[in-house]
């Protein structure tokens, strides 16, 4: 998979889950804001009540479907940004998530006209904004950003960790069972001559790990080699493609 093919799945995979969370919010407004057993057959009520979670379980199978490519990586996915070799999100997991969320805020709109318009509106400015965060998964989501200074991580927490902070990984193995795929970087510890071990969970990257951990393992070995970092000709090279 190229980093174009990569970066055309991840922002066709955002913007669906985008649109089927605005769906979601959509129908869901529907039946809360303009079903009235008045003026609304039982039948439609009833469709418009089920029709969000309908959308929702259809969406989750389409993505695993349509969005295969980003389940399995191949080794070379990694986008090329110019300046730095960016680990994407999994947009499959957080276009999941963001339909998740936004589901979730709809359940909290009111129209009871029984209760006050002052209160209907504190409830739905409340119901707004646990929506609205539904799109912070798609703009804010886990990344790792490989630059000429050295990593950004955002998974699992932020750290930022220069070149000089990581040193070659030892032949003395990782001590602990992993289970799910983690980075293990060896960084250096102030005060201390043995090394210590950061682990960067990538259940939530668009990545093969073996692939990511021999990048950053490159680089810490080949310094010359870091100022080419983010730029085409960097990447056929360093994936053999050149």
């Amino acid at each position: 998979m190229t980093p174009g093919r990569l970066g055309r799945y991840v922002t066709a995979c955002r913007a669906t889950a985008a649109a089927v969370a605005l769906l979601i919010v959509v129908l869901r407004v529907l039946y809360e804001f303009a079903v009235a057993p008045s003026n609304t057959p039982v039948w439609l009520a009833v469709m418009l009540l089920f029709a969000p979670i309908v959308v929702l379980s259809a969406a989750f199978l389409a993505f695993g479907i349509v969005f295969r490519p980003l389940q399995n990586p191949p080794p070379a996915a990694l986008r090329v940004r110019g300046d730095a070799f960016v680990v994407p999100g999994s947009p499959i997991l957080l276009g999941r998530l963001t339909m998740g969320w936004a589901l979730l805020g709809t359940v909290f709109l009111e129209s009871d006209p029984a209760l006050s318009t002052t209160t209907r509106a504190g409830i739905n400015t409340g119901a707004a904004l646990v929506i609205a965060g539904a799109a912070l998964p798609l703009f804010r989501g886990p990344r790792i950003v490989v630059t000429p200074a050295g990593l950004n991580i955002r998974a699992g927490g932020r750290r930022t960790l220069t070149w000089d902070d990581l040193i070659r990984v030892p032949a003395t193995p990782l001590p602990l069972t992993v289970r799910a795929p983690k980075l293990a970087l060896s960084i250096r510890r102030p005060g201390r001559s043995d090394p210590g071990w950061l682990l960067i969970p990538l259940e939530l990257l668009a990545i093969e790990p073996v692939f990511l951990g021999s990048i950053v393992e490159h680089y810490v070995e080949h310094p010359d080699h870091r100022d080419a970092i983010g730029t085409p000709a960097e990447y056929a090279r360093l994936t053999g493609t050149a």
